[in-house]
């Protein structure tokens, strides 16, 4: 079935960037990186590749947060390049990487803690090639409030301050760029602030259902529902480590019945966070495991043209609405 498809997995990174030590913490439990160049040997088309922006990239580098995101890019661009693949600036470039059988790719950031208070910064992004902006990552910051802390920290609420006035700013001059703004890893104040703001569609990339199971990361009925009325898209996360999130392919796919049975089809994608996470659920490993994801799906009574939809097709339509 995956041949067929134009798959595409909504967020991820490039390969490298779980360092060396925390991989030998984890005595080889993180999942293998899938390397961009590699990706065609996958099965998959493509995915949005994400420069990470909070304090936990940058300070550890000792580098100025807004050159340390600049050169994340930088790198990105270069290695794509290098193998001929294609950074996606419209919905024709992923038509026609998906025609082409070159690897396609959408440039993100994902946290927006070095943007400050310059919008400007925004705009240098955006003429760098990014086209999705994810606000918030494992740090609380200017623009809004976060679900989970750095090191699995759990968010006590007066640190729940929801989406600030300059954070209303950023994410209108976002929309007035034509990027796509993502609100994955933002808290319930945050994320219901943003969606009621939204003048165009919002995603969450990687996440799941509270109302399954209560993990700060996933998002309730509410905001589940808030994005959908955005005329946005949830990302299916098979991640799971140490007890929180999916925990096989069954379970993944009672969560994607229960995400499609409130808001339907239309609204959902698959997330992985390829090259980010520390564990992926029983049954799934990385993105040479593409095909286990739709052919569980299948199983689970999902239609062909519902699978289409989750695939690419949902996200395909929406970045080419965003991006016109």
């Amino acid at each position: 079935m995956i041949n067929d498809l134009f798959y595409f997995d909504i967020h991820g990174h490039k390969e490298n960037l779980l360092p060396l030590f925390l991989r030998l913490i984890e005595s080889g439990k993180i999942p293998k990186d899938v390397r961009l160049s590699g990706l065609t040997n996958t099965g998959v088309n493509g995915f949005t590749v994400c420069a990470i922006g909070d304090p936990n990239t940058f300070r550890k580098r000792k580098a100025d947060p807004f050159q340390s995101v600049l050169k994340q890019i930088a790198d990105i661009k270069k290695t794509i390049d290098a193998f001929g693949g294609i950074i996606a600036l419209s919905g024709q470039d992923l038509k026609d990487a998906n025609t082409s059988g070159r690897s396609v790719f959408v440039l993100g950031l994902e946290g927006g803690d070095s943007i400050g208070e310059d919008l400007s910064r925004l705009s240098t992004i955006y003429e760098e090639g990014v086209r999705v902006f994810q606000p918030m990552h494992y740090s609380k910051n200017q623009i809004g409030s976060i679900s989970f802390g750095w090191g699995g920290r759990i968010i006590p609420p007066e640190e729940q301050t929801g989406l600030t006035p300059f954070g209303g700013e950023l994410l209108s001059e976002a929309v007035r760029l034509g990027m796509i703004v993502d609100i994955a890893h933002a808290d319930e104040r945050t994320t219901l602030d943003a969606t009621a703001q939204a003048e165009v569609p919002l995603i969450c990339s990687h996440t799941g259902p509270r109302g399954l199971q209560d993990f700060p990361r996933y998002l309730s009925d509410e905001a589940i529902k808030a994005v959908a009325e955005t005329g946005g898209i949830i990302g299916l996360w098979p991640f799971l480590h140490k007890g929180r999130g999916v925990k096989n392919l069954d379970k993944f796919v009672l969560y994607a019945k229960y995400i499609a049975e409130l808001i339907g089809t239309e609204h959902l994608a698959l997330g992985t966070d390829i090259n980010g996470v520390p564990g992926n659920m029983s049954g799934y490993e990385n993105l040479n495991d593409a095909a286990v994801l739709l052919q569980a799906l299948e199983a689970g009574g999902f239609t062909y043209d519902e699978i289409k939809l989750i695939a690419g097709g949902n996200f395909l339509n929406l970045f080419d609405r965003i991006m016109e």
